[in-house]
């Protein structure tokens, strides 16, 4: 996780902290390069914390500039990057977009209905539109939800129906814990035959990767994902 530990947002199902960030570290890219190396991966997930805060770019620049020395240092690990969804700037976008990651994922993380409740300083057509540039500029594409927050069967069915639409390629469904008392209550723990009917038509529908069960998250297989979405395109 890259920009810090503290997050400008609060949303209800996440224990990051909240505040106002006083991270500042310009080195932090070549730090991040220089991990992957010591680790020797053959895919990382890079995220960060939401930084409203960094009015000119939201955080984007720092992000571009992690995925471009990663990659100079580790060309032969893919890159796979979880981002916040930078307020909708197309600039700040454009420019990860521009560092070329092999898998750009931006959660949803719930249905519509529900998503001021769970995450209220987000906008779920804002998301939607991050994945619809995305898609657009050509980068393969994930978004992923949590069940468990009071959506409905249908609900969770027709907002794949949408995602997959959209273009967007590989998909998570995962059950919602909450961290502490003080986050969302969990409204339904989903049975493991639903989140195998999630899956069934979620294959159906069109989603060439798609990962539902009460343990799923962003990054859940993510290498074998990798793999396995480089191999359909190929």
């Amino acid at each position: 996780m890259i920009l810090g530990d503290t997050c400008t947002r609060a949303c209800g199902f996440c224990s990051i902290k909240t505040g106002k960030p006083i991270w500042n570290d310009p080195m932090e890219p070549y730090r991040v390069a220089h991990a992957v190396k010591k680790m020797n991966l053959r895919h990382v997930v890079i995220t960060s914390v939401d930084r409203d805060d960094l009015k000119n770019d939201y955080g984007s620049k720092i992000w571009a500039q992690t995925i471009t020395e990663t990659r100079k240092l580790n060309p032969k690990c893919t890159i796979e990057v979880l981002t916040p969804d930078f307020k909708g700037h197309k600039e700040s976008l454009k420019r990860v977009f521009a560092a070329d990651p092999d898998i750009f994922s931006h959660n949803i993380e719930c249905v519509e209905r529900i998503s001021k409740q769970v995450r209220a300083q987000a906008d779920w057509n804002r998301s939607l539109s991050v994945l619809k540039e995305s898609i657009k500029y050509g980068l393969r594409t994930k978004t992923g939800l949590m069940v468990g927050l009071g959506e409905t069967k249908q609900e969770v069915k027709d907002t794949m129906k949408q995602i997959v639409d959209l273009g967007v390629q590989i998909f998570t469904i995962g059950q919602y814990l909450q961290p502490t008392k003080k986050h969302l209550t969990v409204q339904e723990y989903v049975s493991k035959e639903q989140f195998e009917d999630y899956k069934k038509f979620g294959k159906n529908i069109g989603f060439q990767i798609i990962e539902s069960g009460p343990l799923v998250r962003s990054s859940y297989r993510a290498d074998e994902q990798a793999r396995a979405i480089f191999n359909k395109n190929e």
